[in-house]
């Protein structure tokens, strides 16, 4: 299953180069997917083998314990790290930086985000703990959110209309069912 993944697919590969801290142990298999077929074929795999799987963001609010960590760690970049824009709105890649992302909404003339400018996060997740700042958060812009299932379904999350929660987003509550 693993061999149907384009990307990259690491056994034993140390985390310490994908954190902030550069410390800690490795990750059992490490998969960098190519494109959302990459992804599918890795949570299929990892449910399938019943290992848990993690993504990994920019790895600034990651500790990695020296034995490493016993799961399928998935590292979104590439095709997985670009924002595409229509009109006001951008389909964006879970692995992009918030940083990148206000650049180039700038140089679409697009403004508005720029209070998550100086958050060292990655769209994924800022998604997933609803970062901001006192001028406001993720959670303030975001119109859905799309993600995979390990059948190869996609769920969506939409936020409610009412002010966000400081922390979190309160989605995976009511995603996390077993497909």
């Amino acid at each position: 299953m693993l061999g149907e993944v384009r990307g990259t697919v690491r056994f034993k590969e140390p985390l310490s180069f994908y954190t902030a801290l550069r410390t800690g142990g490795n990750a059992d298999i490490f998969v960098v997917p190519q494109d959302l077929d990459d992804v599918r074929h890795t949570l299929a795999f990892a449910y399938r083998q019943q290992l848990p799987l993690m993504v990994l963001g920019g790895g600034t609010k990651m500790l990695v314990k020296d034995g490493g960590i016993r799961a399928v760690v998935v590292k979104l970049e590439g095709r997985l790290a670009r924002a595409d824009f229509h009109g006001e709105e951008a389909m964006v890649g879970g692995g992009m930086g918030l940083a990148t992302l206000v650049r180039h909404a700038a140089a679409q003339e697009l403004g508005g985000i720029e209070p998550l400018v100086g958050i060292p996060a990655t769209v994924g997740g800022a998604v997933m703990t609803n970062a901001g700042t006192a001028d406001g958060w993720i959670g303030d812009y975001l119109s859905a959110s799309y993600f995979p299932y390990p059948d190869g379904s996609f769920g969506e999350y939409k936020p409610p209309s009412t002010p966000m929660a400081e922390r979190g987003l309160e989605m995976w509550a009511s995603t996390r069912s077993a497909r």
